[in-house]
């Protein structure tokens, strides 16, 4: 279930909007298998697919995403606005495409208790916190949560929209709230739950997630240069 809604996630942005207004910075965890087909089919939208990643690499990418929100911080300023969608009236010659960053198996960016762990929970904290103004997204993925303590859970209140397949009730409560156990009750596969208020149980709204099978994903991707005029 995961995958199939990473994939529909990613392939369906591509497929509806412009580099010009979506790029992608993707992480994979899982030893490489997850974003291989955006590598070798390499929509424009990408602006850095990390496989096989190793935690540095995952550091080195927030770092830059940290980089860029202080860089168009100086930009909405001299424009004297405060977020993406008054910038792009404003100035609407200026590139500003919105950014999301998908990391999937985030939790292995806080494997160890170590310098790497502690920079990315901070640098994801503040992007998460202040990046939606600037048009910067983030989507975490994880089968399981056990190993995401490095991550505080200040950062994780910050993220409205939850989404839970079938789980544990323990992931549950982490994913959606501690009140929230619902996603244990999940049974068939690619069954879902979207919450977009912090998890507060009557937000629950059940869905299925789109089945995109290997061959339907990569027609699609092999379409979407077509689209842009590349």
């Amino acid at each position: 279930g995961k995958s199939s809604l990473l994939h529909a996630l990613i392939t369906n942005l591509a497929l509806w909007y412009s580099p010009q207004q979506l790029e992608f910075y993707l992480i994979d965890f899982k030893k490489g298998v997850e974003f291989k087909p955006y590598v070798t089919h390499a929509p424009p939208h990408m602006r850095a697919i990390a496989i096989e990643s190793d935690r540095a690499f995952g550091l080195s990418i927030l770092r830059k995403l940290d980089q860029q929100m202080d860089e168009r911080g100086e930009l909405f300023r001299s424009a004297g606005v405060q977020h993406i969608a008054a910038f792009r009236a404003q100035r609407p010659k200026t590139p500003m495409p919105r950014t999301l960053l998908v990391i999937d198996e985030f939790q292995e960016l806080f494997a160890q208790d170590d310098e790497i762990a502690q920079q990315s929970a901070a640098l994801l904290d503040r992007l998460v916190r202040q990046g939606r103004a600037f048009g910067m997204h983030v989507v975490m993925g994880s089968q399981s949560l056990s190993g995401a303590a490095g991550l505080a859970m200040g950062t994780m209140s910050q993220m409205a929209v939850r989404i839970a397949l079938m789980c544990s009730e323990a992931d549950s409560q982490m994913i959606l709230s501690d009140e929230n156990t619902a996603a244990r009750l999940l049974a068939r596969p690619g069954e879902a739950i979207y919450n977009h208020q912090g998890g507060v149980p009557t937000a629950n709204a059940l869905f299925q997630v789109a089945w995109l099978p290997d061959e339907e994903h990569v027609r699609r991707l092999k379409q979407i240069p077509k689209r842009r005029g590349r």
